[in-house]
């Protein structure tokens, strides 16, 4: 009988804390925000400027601060759910191995763990006006909205980014087919939005 037991408690000792050797007690999130070189501050420690991708402390109830000058500040909470490997220490290490996955902070995990934040200029209205800023704001604001009528040729957001283009009346219907083949060539918002700036020079 000595041996199915030394194996049990063998087994219980691999598996505690399994999720904090699988997970690790932290992880790995990116930060962006637009504009970018916004300081970014986890539950009072500071980690460093966007864009940036960084490992995290798990935990739950963790604030975030994005911070810049001339912007207002940005705060929120950091998402979390249950790690799903806090699950399988239950079952295979027992109340010991659920308890130091708590205690190490393992059982949280970051969703989502990417973050991007639009910071709002420090002015009366919280507008910006800078016209770089606002095809920024626009483009990431109305994503799939402008996406689709830039496909189908135009709409209210399509026709305020010609506008801050400068671009004449009578290029819009081109104008709005080259904005749509650089909105197929790009997914990423942010990324759109600054080749659009670059290929129209906007300033």
């Amino acid at each position: 009988m000595k041996y199915p037991l030394l194996l049990t408690l063998t087994a219980a000792l691999l598996f505690t804390g399994c999720a904090s050797v699988v997970s690790g007690t932290d992880q790995k999130v990116t930060f962006n925000s637009e504009p970018d070189e916004a300081t970014v501050t986890v539950s009072g420690r500071v980690l460093g400027k966007t864009p940036l991708t960084v490992p995290v402390d798990r935990g739950s109830n963790q604030s975030i601060t994005f911070e810049k000058e001339g912007y207002k500040t940005y705060t929120a909470q950091l998402s979390t759910t249950t790690n799903p490997w806090f699950f399988g220490n239950i079952v295979l290490g027992g109340l010991v191995g659920s308890t130091t996955d708590g205690v190490s902070g393992a059982i949280h995990e970051f969703s989502p763990d990417q973050y991007f934040v639009t910071l709002k200029p420090d002015t009366p209205t919280g507008i910006s006006t800078s016209r770089p800023r606002q095809i920024k704001e626009i483009v990431i604001a109305f994503s799939g909205k402008l996406r689709h009528q830039l496909a189908i040729g135009g709409g209210e957001e399509a026709d305020a980014i010609v506008r801050l283009l400068g671009i004449e009346n009578s290029e819009k219907g081109t104008t709005i087919r080259t904005l749509n083949q650089l909105a197929l060539a790009n997914d990423n918002d942010l990324e759109l939005a600054n080749t659009i700036i670059e290929v129209y020079d906007v300033q």
